[in-house]
């Protein structure tokens, strides 16, 4: 599943949909809870920071299912220190935490990066 949407706040609730209707497909739907959350970080970090269209991925190879969010930013994502209490930059700290992992990639134009996690279904 991928999907092109524009820079606005509107596409982080159809980036969630989108995501959840792939794990749905999949029938991976206990994923569900921590994939939204971690694809909601990724498209507000896009919608904020890069300040452009971006693209949402899923892909699922066996129980691993990896999504990418693609934006037209040149500037890798750096985690910061964050406050409990802090209104904002707590997102990449919380994917480093949800996730079985987590990066970044090389897009394909006009998309200049990805950020991606990855979550495993339990048997």
């Amino acid at each position: 599943m991928r999907a092109e949407l524009p820079g606005e706040p509107a596409s982080v609730r159809r980036a969630r949909s989108l995501v959840r209707g792939a794990l749905s497909s999949w029938q991976l739907g206990a994923l569900e809870n921590d994939a939204l959350l971690m694809v909601s970080e990724l498209a507000t970090n896009a919608v904020l920071h890069a300040r452009s269209s971006f693209a949402v991925e899923a892909t699922r190879v066996g129980r691993v299912v990896r999504v990418t969010v693609y934006d037209r930013s040149p500037t890798a994502p750096t985690p910061r220190l964050h406050s409990t209490t802090a209104g904002n930059g707590r997102g990449l700290a919380m994917v480093a935490e949800l996730a079985d992992s987590w990066g970044t990639a090389r897009g394909q134009a006009p998309y200049t990066k990805g950020v991606w996690f990855e979550v495993t279904a339990q048997r």
